[in-house]
């Protein structure tokens, strides 16, 4: 065979791609008659389908999930400076209490000295506490 009769044959085989667009035309009745590059191409584009449609169920819970916590976080703050008014109440009113029977500086030192009190005790079992919390998923 001479050169330009294996051009010639070269020329008249079909491509990779005519190929290809001639097995795409005709109709798969089984999974296995597809060519494996066209089911690789099918799994691409289900894998990025669901891939959307999980990014856009998540953007969906969290947008639900702030307004909640958004809402959450209001009433908790005016729970705390509810609490906190109620306690500067309750301290006055000791301390209006204590002055009349044992005079407003005698009042003033037990309620400082019992409150410095208080708060050293719960700060000294939150720091127990806080050391006894594992770190590491691997530390005993």
């Amino acid at each position: 065979m001479t050169l330009s009769n294996k051009t010639a044959a070269i020329e008249q085989q079909p491509s990779l791609d005519e190929g290809d667009a001639a097995q795409s035309d005709a109709p798969a009745t089984e999974f296995g008659d597809k060519p494996l590059k066209l089911q690789f191409n099918d799994l691409v584009d289900d894998v990025r389908k669901l891939a959307e449609a999980e990014i856009e169920y998540y953007r969906v819970k969290l947008s639900v999930n702030m307004a909640a916590t958004k809402t959450m976080l209001v009433l908790f703050s005016i729970a705390v400076i509810s609490g906190i008014t109620t306690m500067v109440a309750l301290i006055l009113g000791i301390l209006l209490i204590l002055s009349y029977y044992w005079g407003p500086v005698a009042a003033t030192g037990l309620l400082t000295g019992g409150t410095l009190l208080l708060t050293t005790v719960l700060m000294n079992m939150a720091i127990n506490r806080a050391r006894k919390l594992p770190l590491d998923e691997n530390d005993p």
